[in-house]
Parts: C-alpha cells; structure tokens; sequence
C-alpha cells in the first residue's frame, strides 16, 4: 500500500530577517517563532470565536445539498473546496481549485529531511480562491472545546458545510501524523457526519463522487476535538481549534495576482526560511549527488508521485481555460515536460539509487524538471504584469 502524506508549506511574513540578540546570544529559535505566528497572523487573518456568534440550533441536523467527493491522491485541501463551491452551484473539476489556491503549484519542503510537497500552504489558497468564487473565507479559531463544538452545530444548522483542519493519523488511529482537510456535513448529540475528501486505507471509502445527501463517515465529538487540536500542535498554531466557513461576497474576476501568485510558486527560493519551488527541487538534486547510494529515495517516493500527477493536471487546466494561447500552451508543455521526469526519476530509482552514475542520471532528470517549472513561472509573472 502507498503511504500518503499530506505535506504543507510555511511562508516567513515580512521582507527582512531581523537577528534577534539576547545576552550575546542569537535567539535563533525564538526568531523562527515570532516568525511563524506572525504568518500565521497575517496569512490565515483568524477571527476568535465568541460566544455571542453562537447561536440556537437543531438536536441533528444534516446537509443534503452538498456533494461528496473523494480521491486517492494526497489533495484533501482542494477537494474540500470542490464540495463546498458545489453546494454554492460551482460545479468544476478539482484542477480549476488547484489554480485559484496555487494548490498544485511550486513545492513545499518539508522540514529536516528530503520530503517534499509539489504545491503551497493551502490555508493562504482558501483565503486567496475565495474571492474569485464570489465567496468569502472565515478562518475561526478557539481554545474553549465547548465553545468550538457548539459552533460547529450552530453554523452547520445555518446550512454551512464546514472545513477543517485536521491530523488524518489520529482520526483514524495511525502511529504517524499527516495533516488533513475534511468537510463536515451533518451532527447529531454525540458527534459529526463528514465527508473524507481521500479515500485510501485506513479510511472506510472509496474514491468517488456521490450525490448530495450521502450521509458520510462518523466521528464522536471527542474524537473530533482530538484530531483538530492534534493538527494545531502540530504546526504550533497559538490556537487549539479551527474551522473555516465560506459566505456569499463580491467576487473578483482580476486573474493578474493568481498569476504573480503561482509563477513566483513555481520560481521559488531560498532568500528567507526554508527553500521553495524549483529551489526545493535543485537542492533536492545536490543531495543525491552527494549522498549517492545512500540517498534514501522512500523519504521523496510519495512527494514525486503526487508531483507526476499534479503537473499533468495543472498542464490540463491551462489547455482547458486558457488554450489557444501561445504561450499557455508552451506552459502546458513545459509542466508535461516536468511530470515527464519525475516520472523518469521513479521508474529508476524504484530500488533506490545504484551508484554514483546513477545519483547523477537522477539529478539530471530532477534539475530538467526545476528549470522547466522556474520558465513556466516566469511566464506566469510576465503574464500578470
């Protein structure tokens, strides 16, 4: 069986690394923190919970215009978009998700080690999609369990499907963590009913699209408390719980900073905090070459098949709402090109890496793929200017 992950990407707020001098001595670690809340803060705009939101609602209640939709691929945050934008009659394929989120778009490195995740941090896409489906995005935060359950039964009596964010090993008994979106449809006394957006064991799903009013999966309150906080530890968020809802708003037809967004995505870095987009991959590259047959490929397997996947959908979408453009299709290509390696770096690495001959043959493939991905963004850019 394939192990999925569900990697995220952490941006630093602010242009300028401040060095933080206490007592002659550099406090790295506590700089990184500020940081981090600090993005947090500025990105994902949390709005405390108050009890005063919360009002009345049913004993159980259960939304049936909403549809379920599942994948096997690690996409949960997406696909939690697709099902919500669905209930609001926006009915497109999870790829056209993907662009207004910058989902499948650049790579995020996953701290200390070589695994990686070919997209950015989806908590900043739900924010920056919203407007362009004529929606606004709610990011709701709290330590009070109580208050955050209540909440969750009062905005789903109000009609709201609800995304969370939650740790998938937990919900469903796994010794590791792996960061989750699901949607939750439905209550009663003692628990929710969601909808599992990836549908791979443990889970009790299939892949697939069913129609509105499916009753979903089940999970108790505690177990849903447990889950959400364990995500919130995870990432050293200053709050224990979160949901998201989406209401009606104006909606912006601009394309030109989903553009800025996804070509810079795509072209990445390494001028502050850890590496992104095609530098994630270069630098991915090097430590093959260096490592040689001591690279362990298992730590990047699952980080290369979603990438396989992900470029020739994104190379999709471009043809679908975009063909006919020169320049879109010499995109479209261009990521084709990049899924061509990753594939080629899976099929020979499928044992690991041999020798030294090898190690370079690997890196070949992974550098090819990082220079078309850093041309694409800078169409992307040159397109939004």
């Amino acid at each position: 069986m394939r192990r999925k992950r569900w990697a995220r990407g952490l941006g630093i707020a602010g242009g300028v690394v401040v060095v933080l001098v206490i007592g002659g001595v550099v406090g790295w670690r506590a700089l990184m923190s500020y940081f981090v809340q600090q993005y947090y803060r500025q990105t994902y705009q949390p709005v405390a919970l108050e009890a005063g939101l919360v009002g009345d609602y049913p004993a159980e209640h259960h939304l049936n215009d909403v549809p379920w939709i599942a994948v096997e691929e690690s996409l949960c945050q997406s696909t939690s978009l697709q099902m919500i934008a669905a209930q609001r009659g926006i009915e497109q394929p999870r790829r056209y998700f993907d662009f207004l989120m910058s989902f499948t778009y650049g790579v995020s490195a996953q701290p200390g080690g070589s695994a990686f995740f070919p997209g950015t941090d989806p908590e900043a896409g739900f924010a920056i999609a919203a407007p362009y489906l004529g929606l606004v995005r709610r990011y709701y935060t709290t330590d009070d369990a109580g208050l955050y359950l209540r909440a969750l039964r009062y905005f789903l009596g109000q009609g709201y499907p609800l995304r969370v964010g939650l740790d998938y090993g937990r919900l469903y008994g796994m010794d590791e963590q792996l960061p989750h979106s699901d949607v939750l449809v439905g209550y009663d006394a003692g628990g929710f009913f969601y909808y599992e957006t990836v549908c791979v064991p443990p889970a009790p799903c299939q892949p697939g699209q069913r129609p509105p009013g499916e009753e979903g999966l089940y999970v108790s309150d505690q177990g849903l408390l447990e889950a959400v906080l364990s995500q919130a530890k995870m990432f050293s968020y200053s709050w224990r719980y979160s949901f998201t809802i989406f209401e009606p708003g104006p909606r912006e037809e601009d394309l030109g900073p989903l553009w800025e967004r996804n070509g810079q995505a795509l072209i990445g870095g390494a001028q502050y905090g850890p590496r992104s987009g095609a530098d994630v991959i270069e630098g991915l590259a090097d430590r093959i070459v260096k490592e040689g047959a001591g690279f362990d490929v298992a730590e990047i397997r699952s980080g290369l098949e979603t990438a396989v996947y992900v470029r020739g959908e994104d190379a999709t979408y471009l043809r679908e709402a975009f063909g006919g453009e020169a320049e879109v299709e010499r995109a479209a290509a261009l990521l084709e090109q990049a899924a061509g390696d990753y594939a080629a770096v899976l099929e020979a690495s499928g044992d690991g890496i041999a020798d030294e001959a090898e190690a370079e043959q690997v890196a070949g493939w992974l550098r090819d793929a990082a220079e078309a991905e850093k041309e694409v963004g800078g169409m992307f850019v040159a397109r939004a200017e």
